[in-house]
C-alpha cells in the first residue's frame, strides 16, 4: 500500500509539474507577442516635388511691388512613424526660385529651408503633449550692391546657409484632426535668431551678442504651429502652415509666416497652385509682406 501510495503521489506531482510548465510557456508565448506588437513602428514617407514655372503679383513683398515672371523649383519631404506610446513627425521645405523683369537678367528673389520634428505623446483624446524642434535658413549666398566712401559700386556678401538662422525649441500642447493634421500650441517657447551683421553698430540689446559677421539673439515666448494637409475633393488639396512666435504685444517681439495652398491637380503630373504667403519679420520698416502666386506646376509626389 505504501509503494502504491507513493507512486500515485509520484505521478500527480509529474502532472502538476507538466501542466505548470506548459501554463509558463504560453505564458511567455504570449508575452513574447505582445511585446512584438510593442515595438510595432509603421513609417510611411510622402514627398512632393514641384517644378513650375509663374506669374506673380506683389503687393509690399520685400518693399517693391513689380509683377513678374519667375522660374520656381520647390520640394517638400515628410516622415512620420507612429509608436505605442510617441509619435514622430519630420517635416523639410525646400524653394530655390529665379525671377525676370522685362528687359532684364535673373536673379534670385526665393531661397529658403525648413526643417521642422514634432514628437507627439500619443493618446486616444484629440489634444496631446508635443515637443518642437524648428530650423530655418537658406541654401545660396546673397550679394548687395552698396556705394563706397569714393562713390563706387561694389558688392558685399550679406547673407547664406546657416546666417541668417533661426532654431526654435518648444513644448507644449496639440490639437489632432484630419487623421494627420495638427495645431500646436507651445507656451514654452526658446528662440534663437542669427542675422548678418553688415554694417558696424552698437548692441542695443542685452541678449544680443555680435559673433564674427552675426548677430545673435535668444528669447522666450509663445508660439503657434499648424500643419493641414486635406483632401477637399479628389481634385482638389488644400495644405496650410503657419508658423507665429511672440513674447509681448510689441511690432519688435512677434513674427509672423503665413502659407496657403490651393492646389488644383489638371491631370497627371500637372497641378494648378494658387499660393498665398503673408510674412511678417521684427525688422525695419515693420510691415506686413504679401505675395500671391499662380503656378502651373508639374508635380511628382507620394501622398
Amino acid at each position: 500500500m505504501t509503494k502504491k501510495y507513493s507512486h500515485r503521489i509520484n505521478s500527480l506531482l509529474l502532472l502538476f509539474i507538466f501542466l505548470n510548465f506548459s501554463h509558463i510557456k504560453s505564458s511567455a508565448q504570449t508575452d513574447s507577442l505582445n511585446s512584438k506588437k510593442k515595438i510595432r513602428l509603421p513609417r510611411t514617407i510622402t514627398y512632393v516635388n514641384n517644378l513650375s514655372a509663374s506669374y506673380i503679383n506683389y503687393k509690399n513683398w520685400k518693399y517693391n511691388g513689380s509683377d513678374n515672371y519667375t522660374f520656381l523649383v520647390r520640394e517638400n519631404l515628410n516622415y512620420d512613424t507612429l509608436g505605442n506610446n510617441w509619435e514622430t513627425h519630420i517635416r523639410f521645405n525646400g524653394e530655390l526660385g529665379y525671377m525676370k523683369f522685362i528687359d532684364s537678367a535673373w536673379y534670385k528673389n526665393t531661397d529658403y529651408l525648413d526643417l521642422s520634428v514634432e514628437v507627439v505623446k500619443t493618446k486616444s483624446k484629440k489634444l496631446t503633449n508635443i515637443f518642437t524642434i524648428y530650423f530655418n535658413s537658406q541654401f545660396l549666398s546673397n550679394y548687395d550692391n552698396y556705394y563706397k566712401d569714393d562713390g563706387t559700386i561694389n558688392k558685399r556678401w550679406s547673407g547664406g546657409f546657416g546666417n541668417p538662422m533661426n532654431i526654435e525649441i518648444g513644448y507644449g500642447t496639440t490639437i489632432r484632426f484630419w487623421k494627420t493634421c495638427r495645431i500646436n500650441l507651445t507656451f514654452i517657447s526658446l528662440r534663437t535668431n542669427v542675422i548678418p551683421a553688415l554694417d558696424n553698430r552698437e548692441i542695443a540689446d542685452k541678449n544680443e551678442f555680435i559673433y564674427k559677421k552675426s548677430i545673435i539673439s535668444s528669447e522666450y515666448g509663445l508660439g503657434i504651429q499648424t500643419f493641414i494637409r486635406h483632401d477637399l475633393c479628389k481634385k482638389i488639396r488644400w495644405e496650410n502652415n503657419v508658423r507665429f512666435f511672440a513674447n509681448a504685444i510689441n511690432r519688435e517681439n512677434f513674427d509672423i509666416d503665413f502659407r496657403n495652398k490651393i492646389i488644383f491637380h489638371l491631370i497627371k503630373y500637372l497641378d494648378l497652385i494658387f499660393d498665398s504667403r503673408i510674412r511678417y519679420k521684427p525688422y525695419p520698416p515693420y510691415k506686413f509682406q504679401f505675395r500671391n502666386e499662380l503656378m502651373l506646376s508639374f508635380t511628382f509626389e507620394n501622398i
